[in-house]
């Protein structure tokens, strides 16, 4: 009689084991309460396994450094048509807007409408970004 009883129980045992094995494997352990620890462990083997993949966010830093150092250069040159220069104006804030927030540093340039408050934001952002190693400083020009 202990036999059987022990064979049964092994038997539901195991179910479980297979039950909890699979919706691991699945992903639907939610609904297995005593079974979050092994949920837990299961789906770090899982991603281990896979691996983390790394999603850069943007461009590389050192391919908007370069599209800011030339920008910077084309901004700051005088003898511009209005078209070609607002054209240049956008671009330069767009890339520069771009390193700020590679850098860190909060700033307003894609807020603010065209005019006296966008111009003082541009060179404090410019300043910041001299500071980070970004653009070369005023005096290497």
């Amino acid at each position: 009689m202990r036999s059987w009883l022990a064979t049964v129980g092994v038997l539901l045992l195991a179910l479980v084991v297979l039950r909890v094995a699979c919706a691991a494997l699945r992903g639907d352990l939610g609904e297995w309460r005593s079974a979050r620890a092994l949920g837990r462990v299961a789906q770090r083997a899982r991603r281990l396994r896979h691996g983390a993949e790394v999603v850069p966010v943007g461009r590389p830093v050192e391919q908007v450094a370069a599209d800011l150092r030339r920008l910077h250069a084309a901004f700051h040159r005088g003898g511009m048509r209005f078209a070609k220069y607002e054209g240049c104006r956008l671009a330069y804030d767009r890339v520069l807007g771009e390193a700020a927030d590679i850098a860190g540093c909060p700033h307003l340039l894609a807020v603010l409408p065209p005019g006296e408050e966008l111009d003082h934001e541009r060179e404090r952002v410019e300043w910041l970004l001299v500071h980070h190693g970004l653009l070369p400083p005023p005096y290497a020009v």
